[in-house]
């Protein structure tokens, strides 16, 4: 009997408790300012400039064009620890004449597959002699002004090591000036593609399958969902309240991302984003990498 008046007494002290812990609502998240995990001009010049950014466990790689003081402009991978933020390595890719890397991937073995143009030799006109039989007295001879510089109309793929190193240079021959903007792997080919021309590349250098025509690249989603084991991150604009979140109340819209239970549906965080965001990238184990830019450069940050 005394057993179980004690057992009762628990009962209802755990009705009592409970119900109270129930009731209370769920805390929402406050909205915070993006951090910042690396930031800098990174590609220097008038020229430089960022066109890619990558993800994996190594390293966050940023891939661009950068224009030295002297010499032709050139690509350039700078690789970023995911950790502390620090520069691991800084790679300008040497080129004779002037060259842009304008995007990139990695292969399994960690290989970065850079694409880009680059422009050939300058050709200097031959000087125009006095045909036979015309009146010459002078005996002058033409000699056109010859041209600066050629144009990027070299599709170019440069395979960097993930130590850093430029393991080799691959080249298509084209007529037309050609930038890529997409390079990705499909069955163990590279598949490169711009806005008018799209081509593939074996792991040995050989080019086919060449189509020149006029082709839409797809613009980046206003609205961007990425999985993250129990986890999801969403990254939209916004222009008024988000359930779940304080502190939130633009004057104008404005991006923001979330990382949101994927069960619950409870917001854990939410980042607003005010700077110019150039792109998302999700790389399983590493987080979500965002690439942002403003008018001193460039940052990059890493969301867990």
């Amino acid at each position: 009997m005394k057993r179980l008046t004690l057992a009762l007494g628990v009962v209802f002290t755990l009705l009592n408790f409970f119900p109270a812990q129930a009731a209370t609502k769920p805390v929402a998240a406050k909205i915070t300012e993006l951090p910042v995990l690396a930031s800098g001009t990174f590609f220097p010049g008038n020229g430089g400039e960022w066109f890619d950014t990558l993800a994996s466990k190594r390293a966050i790689y940023l891939v661009g064009t950068s224009e030295p003081t002297t010499g032709p402009t050139q690509g350039e991978v700078i690789a970023i620890s995911p950790t502390t933020g620090s520069q691991l390595w800084d790679l300008p890719i040497p080129t004779t004449f002037d060259a842009v890397a304008t995007a990139a991937t990695i292969d399994l073995a960690g290989n970065i597959w850079v694409a880009g143009s680059s422009a050939g030799a300058v050709v200097t006109p031959v000087p125009t002699p006095t045909p036979t039989g015309v009146i010459n007295p002078g005996g002058v001879v033409i000699s056109p002004t010859p041209p600066t510089r050629s144009s990027l109309t070299n599709i170019t793929i440069w395979q960097v090591s993930s130590a850093g190193s430029l393991v080799a240079t691959y080249q298509y021959q084209a007529n037309d000036l050609l930038v890529p903007s997409t390079i990705s792997f499909s069955k163990g080919t590279l598949q490169i593609s711009g806005t008018d021309f799209k081509v593939s590349m074996d792991l040995l250098g050989k080019f086919s399958k060449f189509v020149s025509a006029s082709f839409s690249m797809p613009k980046p989603a206003t609205t961007q969902t990425f999985k993250d084991g129990l986890y999801i991150w969403k990254s939209f604009i916004s222009k008024s309240a988000i359930a779940g979140v304080t502190g939130w109340k633009p004057a104008t819209a404005g991006r923001v991302i979330l990382k949101v239970g994927s069960r619950t549906g409870k917001v854990y965080s939410a980042l607003k984003v005010t700077d110019k965001l150039l792109k998302l990238d999700y790389s399983p184990g590493v987080g979500l990498v965002v690439t942002t830019s403003n008018p001193s450069g460039y940052s990059i940050s890493l969301l867990k």
